[in-house]
């Protein structure tokens, strides 16, 4: 079968669901009839647990999915990531962890359900009994809250032996999409992976142009943001991981130290800085970068 492309890959889906805890709030909740509601005005919600909490499940689902993101590609669908097969075990083994983390603070959240209302009791006793109603039981809670994601191939749709022409025409239809939206995510892939080297790299460039202070942290970015790229550039994108790895070396055994009163390294540094930024900038090589790792794959 012809190859779409997407063989390195697959695609990742990470949801996250906690207890929302609002209930939809009425005109009789503010002491109005319906008619006294001005029709430019719309009813809210009312809260059923502190923000505190909300905050914490938040927090914790951002976590994961900037982890994700970090290590992954956009995809073409919506809130799904791309990543390197070969990456798969590593990413899924930090989801591990970071599932543990959200579902035992899901647990906390449900031992401590029952203070939890007592306490919004005791702060709103006048309304409680709009807002009793609307809490559900323990073992309801409890399923309120998840932490999983879906892992999938990516391959276009296949048509059975003997379809009608029309069936036929309409997956031959799909497949040719399907390479479009290909070439696209493999550009945006690469305009992505080049965006936050630059972003790093003109930074140590302008700190050490500026007379700035260029402290470790500042080098240790630079360190991190190659791996990174050579971990996901499976495109062979390799100006700029050449580049990278020029600047690299160069960083190799610095410090502040070694930098503070050297101009003659931090003219190096910064020259070195400016060339990745230059190869990552320039992104009129995209299109030929996504084209030639397609041809790769058909061949393989």
């Amino acid at each position: 079968m012809k190859s779409n492309g997407f063989e390195e890959m697959v695609a990742v889906q990470l949801n996250t669901r906690s207890w929302p805890g609002q209930a939809k709030l009425s005109a009789e909740d503010l002491g109005l009839q319906d008619d006294e509601v001005p029709e430019i005005f719309r009813l809210g919600n009312k809260r059923l647990y502190p923000d505190e909490w909300r905050q914490v499940f938040g927090q914790l689902g951002n976590r994961a999915r900037n982890y994700l993101n970090d290590n992954s590609y956009p995809f073409v669908m919506e809130y799904v990531r791309a990543i390197p097969k070969r990456n798969l075990a590593r990413v899924m083994e930090r989801l591990e962890e970071l599932k543990a983390e959200y579902l035992a603070k899901a647990e906390e959240f449900v031992e401590r359900y029952e203070a939890i209302k007592d306490e919004w009791r005791a702060k709103y006793p006048d309304i409680w009994h709009r807002l009793a109603p609307h809490y559900p039981t323990c073992s309801q809670l409890r399923r309120k809250f998840d932490f999983f994601w879906t892992v999938f191939e990516i391959k276009g749709a296949e048509v059975q032996e003997g379809s009608a022409p029309e069936i036929i025409a309409a997956y031959d239809q799909a497949r040719t999409e399907l390479q479009e939206r290909y070439q696209e995510m493999v550009e945006e892939a690469v305009v992505y992976l080049r965006k936050k080297v630059v972003e790093t790299v003109q930074n140590l460039s302008s700190r050490l142009k500026d007379g700035r202070i260029v402290r470790n942290d500042t080098l240790e970015s630079v360190r991190r943001v190659e791996d990174w790229f050579k971990d996901l550039n499976i495109f062979g994108d390799t100006k700029v991981e050449d580049a990278l790895t020029q600047l690299r070396g160069a960083l190799n055994g610095t410090d502040y130290e070694d930098l503070k009163d050297n101009e003659a390294l931090k003219q190096q540094l910064a020259g070195l800085a400016d060339q990745v930024a230059a190869a990552a900038g320039k992104l009129d090589d995209v299109s030929a970068i996504s084209g030639n790792y397609k041809r790769f794959i058909d061949l393989s």
